[in-house]
């Protein structure tokens, strides 16, 4: 913009120039010729002052844009910033949205899972009752028809008792003659009162020392390690051999190999405490109710439990007490833990990541662990009510604490009926009914 001006002054000056020499031409004759140079240099000389003034004035001009530009840029910087720092905080507080809603989604999404989880567990129980149901309906359908049999069958005897009736009354005469001598009467009545005396003072103390021999520890080949007991198998419809003990336990106490099958050799039992080891064999197997039954020769005197009969543990109330002996974690001294008879039932079971058929089971509150599978329940009689086989779990695979299973002495004297062919024909004979077959 200086040299605009600059060089519109020396064209103004040229133009006063030529003038000024053109008008020199015409007054060259004139006097006055100095005076009028004078006034030009004075009108230049004004003229160069009045253009240093325009340009000065033009210089504080572009100084005072020059600081409004300076102005406006150092105003569009903290513009700038102040956008950059609110850029920045918006994307951060969009983070932080975006955190929230991602453990918002998180948190959803496990309430779906466990209310997934929850209507899961949920028809499993609805399908254990249905299915308990149908056992009931099933039963009393067994037991009508045995009683429409018992019905054929008094009505056969009918015809019999005419015959007999007269028999009978000639026997009566002979009947009437005899009579009880008083001393055998004295000495039965003296062992009902002693076995009484006996039932009376029995406690839980004396009760498991005299089932602790009984209780076994089992190992085999990968060095598993589950509890068992020896039991009375010779009023179940077997023929015990000689010098040959029986012991009960769960199937699932024996490892898997690779081709999912269980092994069963190089069967190991520990009775009593002590390092007395027995070699065991395998006599039959449930894989579907978690039951095995073994066998072991021993020319030693060894105890064995009684298992309640149907009778008896029909008898058994809730709340009734029991303990749970075994060897649980592998130890090498006998535990018991007691509790109570919380439920008699019948459902289905999952143990070693198997679920098992519905079968006789009870519930205890008594603590169970890890090595007690297999172990015997009894109750202050001494006798076997059930045999341990798992706890109740949680989806996350805690125990659910005071929630213990056994399969029931029901369900034990009904399979172990119906272990051979042979018992099973006996105890088929006499009117059982065998649900499952061994496998």
């Amino acid at each position: 913009m200086q040299n605009k001006i600059y060089y519109s002054a020396i064209l103004i000056i040229n133009i006063i120039i030529i003038f000024s020499g053109f008008y020199f031409i015409q007054i060259n004759n004139k006097n006055n010729l100095n005076n009028y140079s004078d006034t030009i240099n004075t009108k230049i000389n004004e003229t160069i002052f009045s253009l240093n003034e325009s340009l000065s004035k033009s210089n504080q001009s572009i100084k005072t844009a020059t600081e409004a530009i300076e102005k406006s840029n150092l105003t569009i910087k903290k513009l700038n910033e102040e956008k950059t720092t609110l850029e920045k905080t918006n994307y951060e507080t969009q983070a932080e949205l975006l955190e929230t809603k991602s453990k918002l989604k998180d948190e959803q999404n496990k309430l779906l899972k466990s209310n997934y989880e929850l209507s899961s567990e949920k028809e499993k129980r609805i399908e254990a009752e249905l299915s308990s149901e149908k056992e009931k309906a099933k039963r009393i359908e067994a037991e009508l028809k045995s009683e429409k049999e018992k019905t054929e069958y008094l009505k056969t005897s009918a015809d019999k008792y005419d015959d007999l009736s007269s028999k009978i009354e000639s026997q009566n005469k002979i009947i009437q003659n005899i009579q009880t001598p008083n001393s055998d009467i004295a000495e039965n009545t003296k062992r009902i009162n002693n076995l009484e005396s006996i039932s009376s003072t029995r406690d839980w103390p004396s009760v498991i020392s005299s089932a602790k021999p009984s209780v076994v520890r089992i190992q085999n080949s990968s060095n598993g390690k589950c509890s068992g007991f020896i039991f009375d198998i010779s009023n179940l419809n077997h023929i015990v051999e000689s010098d040959t003990y029986y012991v009960l336990t769960n199937n699932h106490c024996f490892p898997k190999a690779a081709s999912g099958s269980r092994i069963y050799n190089n069967i190991k039992i520990m009775v009593d405490e002590k390092e007395t080891i027995y070699n065991a064999t395998l006599i039959n197997k449930y894989t579907n109710l978690d039951i095995a039954v073994l066998k072991f020769q021993s020319s030693n005197n060894l105890d064995f439990l009684k298992i309640l009969s149907d009778t008896e543990y029909e008898q058994v109330k809730i709340g009734t007490e029991i303990n749970v002996l075994g060897y649980p974690l592998g130890v090498n001294v006998l535990r018991t833990t007691k509790g109570v008879v919380s439920a008699k039932i019948y459902k289905s079971g999952i143990a070693d990541g198997i679920r098992y058929s519905e079968r006789g089971t009870i519930q205890t509150d008594a603590a169970i662990n890890s090595g007690n599978s297999g172990g015997p329940v009894i109750t202050l009689s001494g006798d076997v009510i059930g045999m341990t086989v798992t706890v109740l779990r949680k989806a996350n695979g805690t125990d659910v604490e005071g929630t213990g299973y056994a399969i029931s002495s029901e369900q034990l004297n009904e399979s172990i009926s119906c272990l051979t062919p042979t018992s099973r024909q006996k105890f088929v004979s006499n009117g059982g009914i065998c649900k499952y077959l061994p496998n």
